[in-house]
């Protein structure tokens, strides 16, 4: 398949996709706390997905005025989880609301990221998003960004391809990278790291908190993953 008829492909899909999120909001038969079995047709599994919106209860994350991080996180999240829903991809997050996963732990982060393990390693999925927002003391770095775990050459081809969206998508210039991230690292799964942008920049703050560009944001990181999958399957034999 040339890049051209990818590319046509990904986007009637996400057309589709955008189409059945509402209804799926509206009347979502799915229990929250697991992960859905949907299939393609023919009855093959579909992928299985793990959403981490970062931060959450006492723990908002970064924070610019009354601007909260834990708060854009989980909107871009749970868009995330309607279009891949729509998508007939299996989806999980770890957590649905404004919760931490402890919150009477002496080591609240600490124990915070063990439960989210905990919540990764039960439902096994295929890939795991982690989503979250810079900030910095300077003003000036915008953009949002891809990151993969150290030394996994999946993780990265997933970062590169959504990390290409988010170009077309945004006024990001910034180029996927890797790190050394908890979740990534400890649950040895496929996955990445987004940073959605800069809530210290003025431009970024304000898109960030705005419902259209979340899903942007969103629908970046679901094109993204369906370029890994059209990549991983033209490698395998």
């Amino acid at each position: 398949m040339t890049n051209e008829r990818l590319r046509k492909t990904i986007y009637t899909k996400l057309a589709a996709a955008l189409a059945l999120a509402l209804m799926l909001a509206i009347v979502s038969v799915f229990d929250r706390g697991s992960m859905p079995i949907t299939g393609m047709p023919g009855g093959t599994l579909a992928p299985g997905v793990v959403i981490d919106p970062g931060h959450g209860g006492y723990d908002g994350g970064a924070q610019w005025g009354d601007v909260l991080e834990k708060d854009i996180n989980l909107e871009i999240s749970l868009h995330l989880r309607e279009i891949l829903l729509a998508g007939g991809y299996r989806v999980a997050m770890t957590r649905y609301r404004d919760y931490s996963l402890v919150e009477q732990a002496r080591t609240k982060k600490r124990e915070d990221m063990i439960r989210r393990l905990a919540i990764i390693e039960n439902k096994a999925p295929d890939l795991l998003i982690v989503v979250h927002c810079n900030s910095m003391a300077s003003t000036r770095w915008s953009g949002g960004q891809i990151f993969s775990q150290h030394e996994s050459e999946k993780g990265l081809e997933l970062a590169k391809a959504i990390q290409d969206y988010f170009r077309e998508f945004s006024a990001t210039t910034r180029f996927a990278s890797t790190l050394d991230h908890f979740l990534l690292r400890e649950s040895n799964i496929t996955g990445c790291l987004v940073e959605a942008g800069f809530i210290s920049n003025a431009k970024d703050r304000e898109l960030l908190q705005q419902s259209n560009y979340q899903r942007k944001i969103a629908s970046a990181v679901w094109l993204g993953m369906e370029k890994y999958r059209h990549q991983q399957r033209q490698i395998e034999p």
